[in-house]
């Protein structure tokens, strides 16, 4: 692909300036592709309805064509022009969690791109809960948006994580500083029932359950996007079943000559086998605000060369099924 001059452009995260929104949006509008903050990572956003503009975003990312998009609005009013008919459980979902990390698919119109929906005849959709976002949408339309990072690398929560990716491969960045939750939307296939949770996020499944009584599950064959890997890093990532574990295995590696790094949350079942790693990364015994953390973790460890990234799990309920998601992805190497 040609090389790019990546702009970077610093924007308020709660108010942002009026002239650099309508920059961004006036490359959005000549069929560019724009990074931009979101309350959970970084997208990169262009125009839902430019076919060409959304090819664009899986040039940049090395993204394959089979693996759709999320779109992202700004307003209620947008809907209509992406969807052709609005369950009623869906606008119950909306009301009660947009803006915010939730995801609905739901049948689409033909004017949505087809490389945005992969050729389908559905289409995720969300509302974003951050400023900048809004703004960008607001003055540009609909974005169709995934994580601003190279496929299969982890999601970016800076600016900085965006560039070290895609520097010279989009127009431009908004940077608007770290992101809030850290961990993506959840995606909900409302096309049948019963509605089936494709990708764990930021939305558990208790409060979908809170809203829709019975009528949510987990689906046990996952989207087209479970075809390809996520979240990989230089680092091996194992996860640790037990404390005991990590001791042994740990000595193993140093022996073979390995750089290896420790992520816990229980400092007193791990404190002892601190001196021995290379690196320790302590995280807060909250699934929720573990995610935050998350995918810096990853990404520091490939910088300080780790080979191995010990994780000591979180329980698969609430917040920690978003989590563990995610910690299975990247367990899971690029050769398997």
């Amino acid at each position: 692909m040609n090389h790019l001059q990546t702009k970077c452009y610093k924007v308020d995260p709660e108010t942002p300036e009026a002239s650099v929104i309508a920059e961004a949006a006036a490359l959005i509008r000549k069929g560019e592709v724009v990074a931009f903050p979101t309350e959970t990572v970084y997208g990169l956003g262009a125009d839902a309805f430019n076919e060409e503009a959304v090819c664009k975003i899986f040039i940049a990312k090395g993204r394959q064509p089979d693996n759709p998009l999320i779109v992202h609005i700004s307003n209620m009013s947008q809907v209509s022009a992406l969807i052709k008919s609005v369950p009623d459980e869906a606008r119950l979902l909306m009301d009660r969690f947009w803006p915010g990390p939730l995801t609905l698919v739901m049948e689409s119109l033909p004017s949505v791109a087809s490389a945005a929906r992969a050729g389908g005849n559905t289409v995720g959709v969300r509302m974003p809960r951050h400023p900048v976002a809004l703004a960008l949408i607001d003055e540009a339309g609909p974005l169709a948006a995934p994580s601003a990072n190279l496929s299969g690398r982890p999601s970016p929560t800076t600016p900085e994580h965006v560039k070290n990716d895609l520097d010279g491969r989009i127009s431009a960045i908004l940077d608007a500083g770290p992101t809030g939750m850290g961990i993506e939307s959840t995606v909900l296939d409302m096309t049948q029932k019963p509605f089936r949770i494709l990708r764990p996020g930021g939305i558990s499944l208790e409060e979908l359950e809170e809203v829709l009584p019975g009528m949510v599950e987990t689906a046990e064959a996952k989207g087209p996007a479970d075809r390809y890997p996520h979240y990989q890093t230089r680092a091996r990532v194992i996860l640790l079943s037990e404390p005991a574990d990590v001791a042994s295995a740990l000595h193993e590696y140093k022996k073979q000559g390995k750089k290896v790094g420790l992520v816990a949350h229980s400092y007193e079942e791990y404190r002892h086998i601190e001196k021995e790693s290379d690196l320790v990364y302590w995280l807060p015994p909250s699934a929720e605000e573990a995610g935050k953390r998350l995918y810096a973790v990853l990404r520091d460890a490939d910088q300080r060369g780790l080979d191995i990234l010990f994780f000591e799990p979180y329980p698969e309920e609430g917040k920690g099924s978003a989590l563990m998601y995610r910690l299975k992805k990247s367990s899971q190497r690029l050769e398997e």
